[in-house]
């Protein structure tokens, strides 16, 4: 190590060589006491670590340090306390949407829903050809369902379907975390259900007694039992017993058991005849909605159901129960509109 005075482009300065780890270095000051201060550095630093890293790497271990001394700990401490970043394999979405398809064929998912998952995950593949799955943010999903002017309830369907798969991406490091943990979804649709009045109802179970008598124990099972409709039409004779109905678990949707209590009025309506699957029976209701006056919305059935149901009982979790929810944040959120106590007593008396 020595220090030499010298002229570097028409300038004095002061040159410092030495040798760290057995490569030569030069370094060039404007005073001698600078070239000094910098050599008694480059002594104490006996490795040459500090003084081998650049001007930004150590600038983040300075950083580093202090964070460190803030949580009470040292530098190496607060490393190893850290979890590792998990790893991802970069795999186009597209890709990985016909791969997870073709694991979904091999699962013993109902026809309905497997159709269903399938038509959002190609929606989704379609609208982001390029992007890699570690590459899908939420905000690209919230884009996604702007675009298409999809109402809240329409979110919250899709995001059930697509969510399991981003879930399996995770599992196969294809991305760290599932985009649709994050997505901020627009606020509830306000309107409240629709329901049938207690006349509507009756009105409906008569028309389809007079005019199609197999559509009577579908009906009757939707209003007084509130079964979902695909649900109802996968019930059988053996599954009526003489208090309740039984819906086993291989033909709920959310794949448990329960049993639904058969209320007096409905064991009248369910004498009439026992076909839970009419056939054409989508053109068998409009034929009977016409020739009462009626109007149909999604659910409607379910959601009377609900709304007597718990003005009658006075309990949510007994309505909850019944229609195989888990708690009563869903019967809330979504499935009743508030009706009077009178109302129930006669949508109950419909016989």
């Amino acid at each position: 190590m020595r220090i030499s005075k010298t002229t570097n482009h028409g300038n004095t300065r002061w040159r410092v060589t030495l040798s760290i780890q057995g490569k030569r270095k030069q370094r060039f000051f404007t005073s001698r006491d600078e070239a000094r201060a910098w050599l008694n550095s480059i002594e104490a630093d006996h490795t040459g670590f500090w003084n081998n890293r650049s001007d930004q790497e150590r600038q983040d271990i300075i950083n580093a340090f202090k964070l460190a001394s803030n949580r009470g700990q040292s530098v190496y401490q607060s490393i190893l306390s850290t979890p590792p970043s998990p790893k991802h394999k970069p795999l186009l979405l597209a890709e990985a949407v016909d791969i997870y398809i073709k694991l979904l064929n091999r699962r013993s998912l109902r026809p309905t829903s497997l159709k269903q998952t399938v038509m959002c995950l190609l929606q989704l593949k379609s609208a982001y050809p390029g992007k890699s799955c570690h590459e899908l943010s939420s905000q690209d999903l919230e884009c996604w369902f702007y675009d298409r002017k999809w109402k809240r309830s329409t979110i919250d369907g899709v995001i059930a379907k697509v969510s399991p798969f981003f879930s399996w991406c995770v599992r196969e490091e294809h991305c760290k975390t599932n985009p649709c943990g994050a997505v901020k979804r627009p606020q509830s649709d306000d309107n409240a259900p629709t329901i049938f009045t207690p006349s509507q109802a009756e009105k409906l179970l008569k028309t389809a007694y007079h005019l199609d008598t197999e559509m009577v124990a579908y009906l009757a099972v939707g209003l007084f039992a509130g079964v979902r409709p695909m649900e109802i039409e996968r019930l059988h004779r053996s599954d009526i017993k003489p208090a309740h109905i039984e819906i086993k678990a291989n033909k709920a949707k959310t794949r448990r058991r329960r049993l639904v209590t058969i209320s007096d009025n409905l064991q009248e309506w369910l004498s009439l005849g026992d076909e839970f699957a009419p056939k054409n029976k989508r053109k068998r209701l409009s034929r009977i909605l016409e020739a009462a006056g009626l109007s149909w919305s999604p659910d409607i059935m379910r959601h009377s159901f609900a709304s007597y149901h718990l003005a009658e009982h006075q309990s949510a979790e007994k309505t909850a129960l019944e229609m195989g929810h888990r708690d009563t944040k869903m019967l809330f959120e979504h499935y009743r509109e508030l009706v009077t106590k009178e109302a129930a007593k006669r949508y109950w008396k419909i016989r």
